[in-house]
């Protein structure tokens, strides 16, 4: 896997934001999950040991399968940088699974772990050009409108308002009797 900067830096600050916000991008990046970066640059940042990176479920119930499509699967991604656990992980994995279907040409490819050293790297300017190629493909594939994004940014601030508890607050506390 290659190191990602935004990602180390907020390591070695021990930014739960800042980690969080790696692993939005890399989502929208891998909606469906197909290569496994998601959980292999999981598995790197759980070896860090940072404290409260896992958190525990919050319980919110999930919509039922007829539900999902590209929003809900946005609005779920967003939902980790509020609730970072495992239940929540694994439901973007199944939503993005049924919502963002793999094609048969890349059903054929399969996952594949990346090591994080960085002497491995082969043939760079062949890989970035095809990184940035399928990048920005996918990208286009799944756009949304400008109304679609205000929308779903609403409904998530509306569900960060009912639980009544941002992550700024649960992190740093909600700052009354100080």
């Amino acid at each position: 896997m290659e190191k990602i900067a935004a990602l180390e830096d907020a390591i070695s600050k021990k930014s739960l934001v800042g980690i969080y916000s790696v692993f939005y991008t890399i989502a929208h990046g891998d909606p469906n999950f197909s290569t496994n970066k998601f959980r292999n640059v999981l598995e790197y940042v759980k070896m860090k040991n940072i404290p409260g990176l896992m958190q525990e479920f919050d319980g919110e119930a999930f919509e039922p399968e007829e539900k999902w499509d590209e929003d809900y699967w946005a609005l779920v991604a967003s939902s980790l940088i509020d609730n970072f656990c495992e239940e929540r992980i694994q439901h973007l994995e199944t939503v993005g699974k049924k919502v963002y279907p793999l094609k048969a040409s890349e059903a054929n490819k399969s996952p594949r772990k990346i090591p994080m050293e960085e002497g491995t790297r082969q043939s760079e300017r062949g890989k970035a050009a095809k990184r940035k190629k399928t990048m920005f493909g996918e990208q286009e594939k799944r756009m949304i409108s400008e109304e679609k994004k205000k929308e779903v940014k609403a409904n998530h601030a509306n569900r960060i308002r009912k639980s009544g508890e941002s992550l700024w607050n649960r992190m740093f506390g909600s700052g009354s009797g100080r």
